[in-house]
């Protein structure tokens, strides 16, 4: 008896060992920390809208007044209307400039903006963002940009967070544009690759419905590899710095294919998420690369959507909406 019972707890104990070696522990989150992280670089981006409601340059206001809404701020209330002009409003007035190139990826900038704040896409200040995005496509190639595949991701991602489709022809016109290594680069017809364009393009061809698409499959294996020791990528394969946007880009394009960028797969000394975490400054602004500052402001705004997601071993959680035009 005491024979068999000894049998027995030794084989639970082999079975308890087989199991957490096959299961690890989940990682902790870090959804803290980031909420932290996210509120201090909207306090940094605050404080540097203009009184005109401008921050940065022209169409800048449309990408910031999406970001700010993603993140559960109103672009288009008080808190972000200093003088006489909200963000929003700024973001409208410069869309006649803006949108005169008709370029595919500066559409789909305002597009986005115009679905994050609850606004009609059809009628966004008199334009009809999807036809003028829609007319962009050339039904011979499959692009909505004729050479840059970075815009060509945004217009993916633009369309479908507007609830279009998206043609079956783009998909493998992009997925051709897929290099040796595994990933992809900003020129179409181009043979380098770059950590930007590639999170870019996860994100569209995962937000499309295609995260297992073998493109995508094979991308996530070589963004394994190319991860750096201290967490974060490159811009270039072989620039040995990583930087804030770059990594940024990655893990939104990870998370869109349902990767976990805190999971061992993409834990190096530390996990992607705290090498992005660990370029913000003492004043809340990202910074470029460690050893430079660079351009604070799209180091900024592209931090904080990776931030703000919901990664695969966390529980959703119920996002703050504002209600745009309420009480005003």
């Amino acid at each position: 008896m005491k024979k068999h019972l000894f049998i027995l707890i030794l084989t639970l104990l082999l079975f308890s060992g087989l199991r957490a070696w096959a299961y690890p522990l989940a990682p902790v989150s870090t959804r803290p920390q980031r909420e932290v992280a996210v509120s201090k670089a909207l306090l940094w981006l605050h404080a540097q809208q203009q009184a005109d409601g401008a921050v940065g340059g022209l169409g800048e206001s449309c990408d910031i007044a999406r970001t700010v809404a993603q993140a559960g701020e109103d672009p288009d209330g008080p808190e972000w209307t200093p003088g006489n002009v909200s963000l929003l409003e700024r973001c409208k007035l410069d869309l006649p400039d803006y949108l005169a190139r008709k370029d595919a990826g500066r559409i789909a900038k305002v597009l986005r903006a115009a679905v994050a704040t609850g606004a009609d896409p059809r009628n966004f200040d008199g334009y009809d963002l999807i036809a003028l995005l829609e007319a962009q496509y050339d039904p011979e190639t499959g692009f909505y940009h004729p050479y840059n595949l970075f815009r060509n991701a945004l217009a993916i991602i633009a369309l479908n967070e507007a609830g279009r489709s998206i043609p079956a022809k783009t998909i493998s016109a992009v997925a051709g544009e897929q290099n040796p290594d595994g990933c992809w680069g900003w020129p179409i017809g181009g043979n380098t690759t770059d950590a930007d364009t590639t999170g870019l393009v996860l994100h569209a061809l995962a937000g499309a419905g295609y995260a297992e698409h073998p493109a995508v499959v094979q991308c996530v294996g070589a963004l394994m590899a190319r991860q750096l020791s201290d967490g974060s990528w490159e811009s270039r394969w072989g620039d040995a710095v990583g930087n804030s946007n770059s990594t940024a880009l990655v893990i939104q394009g990870l998370v869109a294919a349902g990767w976990d960028p805190e999971g061992p797969a993409f834990t190096k000394d530390r996990t992607a998420v705290r090498a992005l975490l660990a370029f913000q400054a003492a004043d809340g602004s990202f910074l470029w690369r460690y050893d430079q500052q660079g351009t604070l402001l799209l180091s900024t705004k592209q931090a904080i959507p990776p931030l703000i997601m919901t990664y695969p071993n966390e529980v959703p959680k119920p996002r703050t909406l504002y209600l745009p035009l309420v009480g005003r």
